[in-house]
């Protein structure tokens, strides 16, 4: 279960999208444990002298907690939160923490700013989404405020598989938040993209079709075999007896994932950053980076080639 959660904040308005969800999260569960953490960076001061470059980390660090206190006194659920303050690189620091303090989920935004450097995907975020063992909620800092989670509805998760072991790791984290926000919160779709067909070198079959009716035939026995795939990945979820189902389309596998969550509204996404489908690869970069440009909805992302444990 997700009962440590870590909140990396840098000052910026960006990175505190992420406030509206840490308060749904806190909000469901009484044990919950919210650590808001600043990583102060060095100060790149060449010619300044010892003495005075210890008075600016000081300071620094100084306006870094109160910053961090004041955005607690704030919340609703200020008592579940606590205020962290460490010295270093900011994607490095966030890592050391996270795994030195045994967090369930870090949570945070995929844009944001502290002085020159930017916590955009592509730099920090890229960094910690990249080389977390820990799963990592991504809020996109131009994302509607409205939190995904909202007591009294129901939530939307989307969780994309190819069929790959590796992606199916995530289903641990899955179980988590039924485990988090209960069994009856949850709507859960299983999505497999079935990807488009491509002229095998055996045709013409032995039978007699036109290549437009072999075509129908190779993908309609494709898309039986992503449902029956899917089919028996819901069977691992009969304990929980949650809302689940299976959705198979047909094409590209980000174009596919990305408009079935933006045409449905998905409230959560909960994907690897790495599988593989066929010859075509959900890595890092590829397919899931398409996905995360391509689409408004938080995601839970989880570097598939550790294994998670949900405690």
């Amino acid at each position: 279960m997700y009962n440590k959660i870590l909140v990396p904040l840098d000052g910026s308005g960006v990175a505190e999208c992420v406030l509206p969800h840490i308060e749904a999260l806190a909000a469901v569960n009484k044990a919950v444990d919210i650590t808001f953490l600043h990583v102060v960076q060095p100060i790149q001061m060449l010619l300044a002298d010892r003495i005075y470059k210890a008075q600016l980390r000081s300071d620094a660090i100084t306006e870094a907690d109160n910053y961090i206190r004041g955005i607690i006194s704030g919340l609703q659920n200020k008592g579940k939160a606590h205020a962290a303050v460490i010295t270093g690189k900011a994607a490095d620091g966030i890592l050391d923490y996270a795994e030195h303090n045994h967090i369930k989920l870090i949570v945070m935004s995929s844009h944001g700013q502290s002085g020159i450097s930017r916590w955009s995907h592509g730099s920090v975020a890229d960094k910690v989404l990249h080389e977390s063992r820990i799963p990592v909620l991504r809020i996109r800092a131009d994302s509607p405020r409205t939190p995904f989670y909202i007591a009294g509805q129901k939530m939307k998760v989307v969780v994309p598989l190819d069929g790959s072991e590796l992606a199916e790791r995530v289903l641990n984290n899955v179980k988590g938040l039924v485990d988090y926000f209960g069994t009856g919160a949850i709507d859960i779709v299983l999505l497999r993209v079935c990807e488009l067909f491509i002229q095998p070198n055996t045709y013409p079959p032995s039978i007699s079709l036109s290549w437009e009716e072999y075509v129908k035939f190779e993908t309609r026995v494709a898309k039986g075999i992503c449902m029956s795939y899917l089919n028996e990945v819901k069977k691992r979820f009969k304990k929980e007896l949650i809302n689940i189902r299976s959705v198979v389309p047909v094409g590209n596998p980000a174009d596919e994932v990305i408009k079935y969550v933006n045409k449905e509204k998905a409230d959560l996404m909960v994907m690897s950053t790495y599988g593989r489908s066929g010859i075509s690869r959900w890595a890092f970069g590829s397919i899931s980076n398409k996905i995360l440009q391509g689409t408004s909805a938080p995601v839970i992302m989880l570097r598939s080639n550790h294994k998670s444990k949900i405690n």
